[in-house]
């Protein structure tokens, strides 16, 4: 429709057929999964945790390291674990439940279900029946400010570093 048109052509609004091709190949729910690789897992990770998790099985050890990664970044012993996070780690949602079940059957992880929605997961250590004493929930990751000091003394060969926590 040109701006000196006196008569308004709703034609002018269709969209051409490749546009709205291109548009129904979109899934367009949510958030998708992450583009990123190279995955870390911030210590320190409680290996007696790992050792337990991965007796309960391959999929309760990959879940269970996925946990890890997400406290991680989440710097907290508590957070949600979507299906779709799990999906970035190969993991799908009814591996997802049975691993959480079994978690937390074993102790390692307390878990708050809320209907429909994505549970909280809260990492447990310290429990007796993994080599821990008292159950306890896992210290939150603290950041650190670090100096390293060398000192050549005399042309001495003596390194030293200092880590202030």
């Amino acid at each position: 429709m040109s701006s000196n048109s006196k008569t308004w052509d709703p034609s002018y609004l269709q969209l051409d057929q490749a546009r709205v091709a291109q548009l129904n190949r979109r899934h367009g729910r949510g958030r998708q999964p992450s583009p990123i690789r190279g995955k870390f897992i911030a210590g320190p990770v409680d290996v007696s945790w790992v050792c337990r998790a991965g007796r309960l099985g391959v999929k309760a050890l990959l879940v269970g390291l996925a946990l890890w990664h997400l406290r991680g970044l989440r710097r907290s012993n508590s957070f949600i674990v979507s299906n779709l996070m799990m999906r970035e780690w190969g993991v799908q949602h009814d591996a997802k439940a049975r691993a959480l079940r079994a978690l937390e059957r074993s102790g390692l992880i307390r878990v708050e279900r809320r209907g429909k929605r994505s549970p909280q997961v809260t990492l447990v250590v310290g429990n007796p029946s993994n080599g821990g004493g008292t159950q306890r929930e896992f210290p939150k990751p603290q950041r650190c400010s670090t100096k390293v000091a060398h000192d050549f003394q005399g042309g001495s060969s003596d390194n030293r570093a200092t880590i202030n926590l």
